[in-house]
């Protein structure tokens, strides 16, 4: 495996690190670089279309000219160019490849013990590249979301099926926090505080889930999570109401 001489965080805002030192880069080649990081490999006339969609070909061929030109003596070896292809240099390390391979790890893994699980990276809960508004960001950025919250899901989920409602309560947690409007993650978050032995946290989440569903839908919760907390929580039932 090559050295790893660059160090690119695209979990919160852009920064690239070497040596542990940040290096500024011009906002062009940022976006450059950030393109080869989450899609891959691309043709010259490919990453041009991509990073200025409404120039005519020429004109993003020629700002992706530009663009390459600025890369400075410290950063030219980021970007590496095979005729007419651009990747991103082996001996870069980009924090959403970690997170991609726990997601993967963690949705697709067959392990059967909790001791196989392992936490999510440090910047999980952090918008990939916030503040850029390109739409290739927004997709990969709302990609990215759904897929980290399907993996606290099922992390939170495997613990519970372990008889470990305790270590659930934080994925169950996270993963609401990463998709609030989720059903799927709210009933699982709400079967975590039952077999805490806690109603008033699932009274409360429910409530929670309910406000944001008719604020951001005008929907009530489906039929099938209200009777999920009448059963747990009989006493509750005066607060739940069916929609």
């Amino acid at each position: 495996m090559p050295e790893t001489v660059h160090e690119l965080r695209l979990m919160g805002p852009f920064r690239l690190l070497r040596g542990g030192s940040a290096l500024q880069l011009p906002y062009g080649v940022a976006r450059l670089v950030a393109a080869l990081a989450i899609i891959g490999a691309m043709s010259r006339s490919q990453a041009a279309g991509l990073l200025w969609p409404d120039r005519t070909e020429q004109q993003a061929l020629s700002n992706l000219r530009t663009t390459l030109s600025r890369l400075s003596r410290k950063t030219r070896d980021i970007v590496d160019s095979d005729g007419d292809v651009l990747s991103l240099s082996e001996g870069t390390g980009v924090d959403v490849e970690m997170l991609t391979r726990w997601i993967n790890d963690t949705i697709y893994g067959v392990g059967s013990s909790a001791g196989e699980l392992t936490g999510p990276p440090a910047d999980v809960d952090r918008p990939l590249l916030a503040g850029w508004s390109d739409d290739w960001v927004i997709d990969s950025r709302e990609r990215l979301r759904m897929l980290t919250a399907q993996a606290l899901q099922s992390a939170a989920a495997r613990l519970l099926s372990l008889g470990r409602p305790a270590e659930a309560l934080p994925y169950g947690l996270a993963a609401v926090q990463t998709e609030p409007w989720s059903e799927s993650a709210n009933r699982t978050l709400l079967e975590i505080h039952a077999r805490r032995g806690d109603p008033s946290s699932a009274l409360r989440q429910y409530e929670k889930f309910s406000r944001i569903l008719f604020r951001e839908l005008g929907v009530p919760p489906a039929q099938d999570i209200v009777a999920a907390i009448q059963q747990l929580y009989p006493f509750g039932t005066g607060r739940v109401k069916a929609g």
